[in-house]
């Protein structure tokens, strides 16, 4: 199909080595235009081939030619440095069989100026670009991937960058939703732009009715393979068909799974892995790749089955399963032991990113003259374990609450509620905000209360020793194309304590939950209640949260 839309060969064997066989239709109407160099807005998401979808065709036209002025020939912009490290290795594998190089502007990537791809942030690209580390002058080519929360997160670092991008670069905008922002963006920077899909004179058309339900698991991509196992091991007696995308992937999955010894392709008993061409859809499908598009998922789903999605392709399994006519609903997977120690890793490297670790550091410096710094590590892990419980990760349901442990707290005991910026007009359902909360925030259900979905926005009940990490977690992720703002719901009561201790209306939780205030001697504060009143600094710290959405909470109540 590639070499039908004029790909060269080198391209197409290194395409398939990565998976990718057969163009899907989005990458069949793009391919063509960006050939011949046109600029195009691709209304598509991670999930739906879109890497494919710019990088051969432009990778194609650039790679008989050279630089003249010795920088990057193509630049990418992706969300975060974490992204543009994979899309460079990605893009890299692409490039190399046609004797082009890639690069991310990252932590671990060196010889960056001579590569002719790079790949990087909207701020790590200002950045170099104002440091001249980063010379456009020879760009051949733009991409901007996942359009929709750039230009939410970071508009002004990307508005910069296109001043110093070559008026005659050919563009590319990836958006999940082509919404008002995306159209201003393009007007000013993306010149003659062909849309693909093509969109309609007569606006949207309204999804079909639902007509089945379609069961996910989050799950990040490195777990992707364990999780399959934990699938695999609750269907043990339904013989469940596990579909990919590419016979390539087949093959691999094949592999792993014999190692991991369930049984060989050829047993009568062997746990079948096909692609996704070779199914009818039976309802024991499990689909380890998100289908590129809705027609696939309504044939290999139409009886039911499960679909592995990583937390990027959301938006474009939600899309895909509206246009199929499914209701997705979050399948609760048994946890494992190992599910809690990778929960457990996770808590600690997200602490050494957020937490305020130098005043730590002061404190147990006299104990690195008698040891080790990773003996004391594993000194404070064996502390922190016996008394902190930890869960299982995103998805899992605990083994304690299946061998009966008591339920969570209601609302009125350990919950807050929060503010989330989308609601009924956003076509949000309460199934979408938990998946997307356990998903992005790698809490587990049993730590979400009620959710409620107004007209504009969701008040949703969060354990409150959790709250600080959904913020974070959640804020500027997109949902139905819009970027999100989360924050304490300031117009209730964060929880009964907090009314019981008169905490006014519009005010944030000031005394919490002690989970939720974090252990003040272990931050080596020490501060006697009732001595002075936390720095400014430290309530910043504590209660951050969209400038936008604090200031516009109500003015302070004297009671």
């Amino acid at each position: 199909m590639f070499e039908q839309l004029g790909i060269r060969a080198e391209l197409m064997e290194a395409a398939a080595a990565l998976g990718l066989e057969d163009a899907t239709p989005l990458q069949a109407a793009a391919i063509p235009v960006l050939r011949r160099g046109g600029n195009l807005v691709l209304q598509a998401s991670t999930g739906a081939g879109v890497t494919a979808a710019y990088a051969l065709p432009i990778l194609d036209r650039i790679a008989e030619g050279a630089s003249e002025t010795g920088g990057p020939r193509v630049l990418v912009l992706v969300p975060t440095e974490d992204r543009a490290t994979r899309k460079a290795l990605q893009l890299g594998r692409l490039g190399g069989s046609v004797g082009l190089r890639a690069a991310a502007l990252a932590s671990g990537w060196h010889r960056r100026s001579d590569a002719d791809i790079v790949v990087a942030t909207p701020e790590g690209a200002r950045s170099a670009v104002e440091r001249s580390a980063l010379k456009l002058d020879g760009l051949q080519a733009f991409v901007l991937v996942d359009g929709n929360t750039q230009l939410g997160d970071a508009k002004d670092a990307l508005v910069a960058v296109m001043a110093s991008v070559p008026r005659d670069a050919q563009r590319v905008v990836a958006a999940a939703e082509v919404t008002g922002e995306v159209e201003r963006f393009v007007e000013a920077h993306v010149r003659k732009a062909m849309n693909v899909p093509a969109r309609s004179a007569e606006g949207p058309v309204a999804p079909p009715a639902v007509t089945g339900n379609l069961e996910y698991v989050v799950v990040p991509e490195a777990r992707k393979e364990a999780q399959l196992v934990a699938l695999l091991e609750q269907r043990v007696g339904a013989r469940p068909l596990v579909v990919t995308r590419s016979e390539y992937s087949a093959e691999a999955l094949r592999h792993a799974l014999a190692l991991r010894g369930f049984a060989n392709s050829g047993d009568e008993e062997a746990i079948r892995v096909v692609t996704a061409g070779e199914v009818a859809g039976a309802g024991n499908e499990i689909s380890y790749d998100v289908p590129f598009d809705y027609e696939t998922l309504a044939r290999v789903h139409k009886a039911g089955g499960v679909v592995l999605v990583t937390p990027p392709e959301l938006p474009h399994l939600r899309r895909m399963a509206a246009a199929a006519g499914f209701a997705l609903k979050a399948e609760r997977v048994q946890s494992s032991a190992g599910d809690a120690l990778v929960e457990y890793r996770r808590m600690l490297r997200q602490a050494v990113h957020d937490e305020d670790i130098d005043a730590q550091m002061a404190v147990l410096d006299p104990l690195f003259d008698e040891f080790s710094p990773a003996e004391v590590a594993a000194a404070l892990s064996a502390l922190v374990r016996k008394r902190v419980p930890v869960r299982p990760a995103a998805g899992a349901l605990a083994q304690g609450q299946a061998a009966g442990a008591p339920k969570p707290a209601s609302a009125e005991a350990g919950f807050v509620r929060l503010f989330v910026s989308v609601g009924s007009r956003d076509n949000i359902r309460p199934g979408d905000l938990v998946g997307a909360l356990t998903g992005e925030a790698g809490i587990t259900g049993d730590q979400v209360g009620k959710v409620d979905i107004k007209d504009t926005f969701t008040v949703v009940e969060i354990a409150a020793g959790s709250a600080d990490r959904v913020i974070r977690a959640m804020n500027g992720t997109t949902m139905r194309g819009r970027s999100l703002r989360v924050d304490y719901d300031r117009k209730g009561a964060g929880s009964s304590r907090d009314a019981r201790d008169g905490g006014g209306r519009g005010r944030p939780m000031r005394d919490g939950p002690r989970e939720f205030r974090g252990d003040r001697e272990a931050r080596g504060t020490r501060e006697p209640r009732g001595g002075r009143e936390p720095r400014s600094g430290d309530r910043d710290r504590e209660f951050r949260g969209p400038r936008e959405y604090r200031s516009d909470r109500p003015p302070r109540r004297d009671h």
